[in-house]
């Protein structure tokens, strides 16, 4: 009967052994997501694993020999209580695989901000200006009421170059 494990990984190596695994023939599963890095100055969007040092193998605790993980490029080893390899729930996995949207990533829920909650703004011409929090628009923006010239004036800020006061 198949079931799946949890392999645990190398430092920063999890796509690696994925990538290993998989050309030996394993069904492997490493869940994803979007996450906000500042890098160089910007703000980016990278995608990285969402349990880092961690992915998940399908693997059958009869017919299928389990020797090659062990030493597959990246893999540290399978997850152990003891001497005991627990298998993960079979719902754990497909509520995760349930989840992905079209590049393969579990979608990370924008961040909760509701109207009237102060927001400083880190990137660009307004860096350091505190605004209120007036809404959004589309994925990614957000739209903020910041007094200039003693006037409110509602304006257009990417979600990654603000953050809660």
């Amino acid at each position: 009967m198949k079931n799946w494990y949890a392999v645990y990984c190398k430092p920063k190596e999890d796509e690696r052994a994925e990538l290993h695994l998989d050309r030996q023939d394993f069904e492997v599963f490493r869940p994803k997501h979007r996450v906000r890095r500042k890098r160089q100055g910007q703000v980016r969007t990278i995608i990285e694993s969402l349990f880092p040092r961690y992915l998940f193998i399908h693997l059958d605790d009869v017919a299928e020999n389990w020797a090659p993980i062990r030493s597959t490029r990246g893999v540290a080893g399978l997850v152990r209580w003891g001497d005991r390899i627990p298998p993960v729930p079979d719902c754990v996995v497909e509520s995760l695989r349930d989840n992905l949207d079209e590049v393969g990533c579990i979608p990370t829920p924008p961040a909760d901000y509701k109207k009237g909650d102060k927001l400083m703004i880190q990137e660009g011409p307004f860096a350091g200006h505190e605004g209120l929090f007036y809404g959004r628009k589309g994925e990614d923006r957000v739209m903020l009421l910041l007094e200039i010239m003693r006037q409110p004036q509602k304006m257009l800020f990417p979600e990654a170059s603000v953050a809660r006061v």
